[in-house]
C-alpha cells in the first residue's frame, strides 16, 4: 500500500540522482582491479543533495560474523520520499593489514550503500560499464621512480592530486596510505588532516 503522505521522486530529483561525477570520483576496486568502483563520500553527497541531510537512512543489521568478516543486510530509507529499493548485502574483512574491526564493519554497511545507490541510479554509467578507470600503480616498490611531491596548489588553482588527497583521508584512509603515492611536507601534512575535516 502506498503511503500517501510522502512524495513521490520527481523527474528533477531522478536527473539529479544520475547526474556526472568528476574523474576524481571514480577508482579502481582495491582487489577486482578490472571493475571501477564509485567513492563513497560522492554517494553520500548525492543522497544529501536529493533527500536532505539527515533527512535519509540506510538501516543495517548483521547477518553473519565470522572471525573474519562481517556480512550486513541494509535498507535505505527516505523520511519525506517514498523510496522502495530491494534491501543489499554488503560484507568486508574484519582482519588483516591496517584493517580493524570498526573498519570492517563501516566498510561492509559502505558495500551495500553503494549497491543501494545503484538502484538509485546514482553512477548509472559506471555500473553500465562506460567509465572504467585504470589501476594505479602503487609507486612504493618502484625505486626506479621518486615519488612526487603533493602541494595543494598550482598557481591559484586547487591541484587536482589534492583534492584526491582530501577525498582519500575523507574516506578514512590515513596519511601513511597517501604516502606510498607521494612525499608530503610536514606543513602539507597538518594542512591536509584540517582541511580533511571539514566539509567537503
Amino acid at each position: 500500500m502506498e503511503n500517501s503522505n510522502k512524495t513521490k521522486i520527481t523527474k528533477e530529483m531522478r536527473e539529479t540522482l544520475r547526474g556526472d561525477f568528476p574523474e576524481e570520483a571514480y577508482k579502481s576496486h582495491p582487489t577486482k582491479t578490472f571493475l571501477t568502483t564509485l567513492k563513497a563520500m560522492y554517494i553520500t553527497e548525492r543522497l544529501n543533495d536529493v533527500f536532505g541531510i539527515g533527512r535519509w537512512t540506510v538501516n543495517h543489521s548483521v547477518v553473519e560474523r565470522n572471525e573474519n568478516y562481517v556480512l550486513v543486510e541494509a535498507e535505505f530509507q527516505s523520511l519525506d520520499y517514498e523510496v522502495i529499493v530491494p534491501k543489499q548485502y554488503g560484507g568486508h574483512t574484519t582482519t588483516g593489514k591496517n584493517t580493524e574491526i570498526a573498519d570492517g564493519f563501516k566498510s561492509a554497511v559502505t558495500d551495500a550503500t553503494s549497491k543501494i545507490a545503484s538502484y538509485l541510479e546514482i553512477g548509472i554509467e559506471m555500473f553500465k560499464g562506460n567509465i572504467n578507470v585504470k589501476p594505479v600503480k602503487n609507486l612504493k616498490n618502484d625505486s626506479k621512480k621518486e615519488l612526487p611531491w603533493l602541494n595543494e596548489k598550482q598557481g591559484n588553482e586547487v591541484t587536482r592530486n589534492w583534492k584526491r588527497a582530501l577525498a582519500t583521508l575523507r574516506e578514512g584512509k590515513s596519511l601513511e596510505y597517501l604516502k606510498q603515492s607521494f612525499r608530503i611536507s610536514a606543513a602539507n601534512q597538518a594542512i591536509l588532516l584540517k582541511q580533511s575535516k571539514q566539509a567537503a
